[in-house]
């Protein structure tokens, strides 16, 4: 989640949760990604869309296929003016994704002859960058476009900040444009079926792990499909000299944002947290008790992962270095992984327990309310070069983001890439059974209630059932208000 645009200045960092009262508003950070690219000859076959999760192949990282010319835009300003454009983006000032977006940015403007020309803003984290947002919405300046959080759409509905896009999705095909995008990628850009944002960088939570380490341990080439096989595994995968553990079975980041990795095992025990109206959720329902315990009984019943909250940045560099067999991460943290790890890298989807599932992570573009007609309508222009399928492909190859175009797979320089990297192909194939982040109103509140509910019962502070009850209370009280 994570992650990131909330930390991919540091190698993998995750996002930061900040519980922030935003005038009704509030965000979290998306999910980590690296911007470095491995290439790598075929190993195995990427999963079927319909298949299980099936073992993608080795790594050997190498540089990155060369970025492509983002093609020009096809619609300028109606004023014939020159116009000035705003565009927020949530990472640090220096480091590989502000370096990519300027690339990109440079290559449009270089494209529009002097008829638009977008500045980048670059602020900090998801939270950050919509509370930037905010303060700017408030100040009668707005910014023209941003990149926000998916998850954040009733946040900035709240907020009455987002210019709904659907004739201008019209104009560009209606449809058939809207369609291209991947149904799981549209369930956070849409409210009450008008379209909001359009998806740009998205991600799900994987599942990683060693193959040559479930060979030595006579568990074949398979990854594990269900929870009971993550159980087996781990536990024939930890090893201890004495008291030490020198390598642990599993990993599950639970540190920070908790909430957003345990919604794959929420989804995956039978029920997502949240519903589609961002003013319910389901804290405390049998599915997430159940997944709660499960994750507690990781460390205290079976001993295959350490006990308390497991740091998120932490996780890649220990499957790197070989100190965990199997973790659960971002997509986004593919890239890095490769580039880091000694041995083939093996990615399959979220094992099941019920059912197959992950949330769905990261950033769609907005354009705002409030801002000149000229504006709106280079805004809509650059979006529509950002998001086309070309630039999206090599926009994913180079920061390991799901390509949220189905046509971005017909590509050339994608359709060869995954033909190479089979791993880049599974968070894709998985969004089959994604299911939305956690987003409602007085989100980052809402957020933070379940992470700290995970993070109580992990440090046994309170049973799983106890905390979560807990936090399903203060949840209901803080959306009473936004109930019909």
């Amino acid at each position: 989640m994570s992650h990131s645009a909330r930390g991919v200045e540091r190698r993998v960092s995750r996002r930061k949760v900040l519980s922030l009262g935003i005038a009704g508003a509030a965000l979290s950070a998306v999910v980590a990604c690296s911007s470095s690219t491995p290439s790598v000859s075929p190993t195995a076959a990427a999963p079927q869309p319909t298949s299980p999760p099936a073992p993608a192949g080795g790594v050997t990282p190498t540089s990155a296929p060369a970025p492509t010319t983002a093609p020009k835009a096809t619609t300028q300003p109606s004023s014939g003016k020159s116009v000035s454009l705003t565009f927020f983006y949530p990472v640090g000032v220096a480091g590989p994704l502000s370096k990519i977006i300027d690339g990109m940015t440079n290559k449009f403007n270089d494209q529009q002859n002097g008829a638009i020309k977008v500045t980048p803003v670059y602020s900090g984290d998801y939270l950050q960058t919509l509370s930037k947002a905010q303060t700017a919405v408030q100040g009668g300046k707005p910014p023209d476009v941003a990149v926000l959080n998916a998850a954040a759409i009733f946040a900035v509905q709240d907020m009455k900040a987002a210019l709904p896009l659907d004739d201008m999705a019209k104009a560009a095909g209606g449809s058939q444009f809207v369609d291209d995008f991947f149904p799981a990628f549209l369930q956070d850009s849409r409210i009450g079926g008008s379209l909001i944002s359009v998806p740009f960088q998205r991600s799900t939570l994987v599942f990683y792990y060693n193959p040559e380490f479930l060979q030595s341990a006579g568990l074949g080439d398979t990854p594990p499909q269900t929870w009971d096989d993550v159980v087996k595994a781990a536990q024939k995968l930890t090893v201890r000299q004495g008291d030490t553990v020198t390598r642990w079975g599993v990993g599950f980041p639970s540190s920070g944002s908790s909430y957003w990795e345990f919604q794959a095992l929420a989804i995956e025990a039978g029920q997502n947290v949240m519903g589609d109206a961002g003013n319910k959720v389901f804290f405390n329902t049998e599915a997430a008790i159940t997944a709660l315990q499960w994750l507690l009984d990781l460390s205290h019943q079976w001993k295959v992962m350490p006990t308390g909250t497991v740091d998120w940045g932490n996780l890649p560099t220990d499957f790197a270095g070989q100190k965990t067999a199997m973790i659960y991460h971002s997509t986004g943290s593919l890239s890095f992984i490769a580039k880091q790890a000694k041995f083939k890298v093996g990615v399959a989807f979220d094992p099941k327990n019920k059912q197959f599932g992950s949330p769905t992570g990261g950033g769609n573009m907005y354009i705002f309310q409030g801002i000149p007609k000229e504006n709106q309508e280079a805004a809509w222009t650059f979006i529509s070069a950002m998001c086309s399928p070309e630039s999206l492909a090599q926009w994913s190859i180079d920061t390991g983001y799901v390509a949220p175009r189905k046509s971005c797979y017909d590509v050339p320089v994608l359709k060869n890439y995954v033909a190479q990297f089979p791993q880049a192909i599974v968070a894709r194939d998985q969004l089959q059974y994604a299911q939305r982040e956690l987003g409602t109103h007085q989100m980052a509140q809402i957020q933070n209630l379940l992470s700290n509910a995970i993070q109580a019962a992990l440090t046994g502070k309170q049973s799983p059932k106890d905390a979560l009850t807990t936090a399903q209370t203060q949840a209901d009280q803080i959306l009473a208000s936004f109930n019909d």
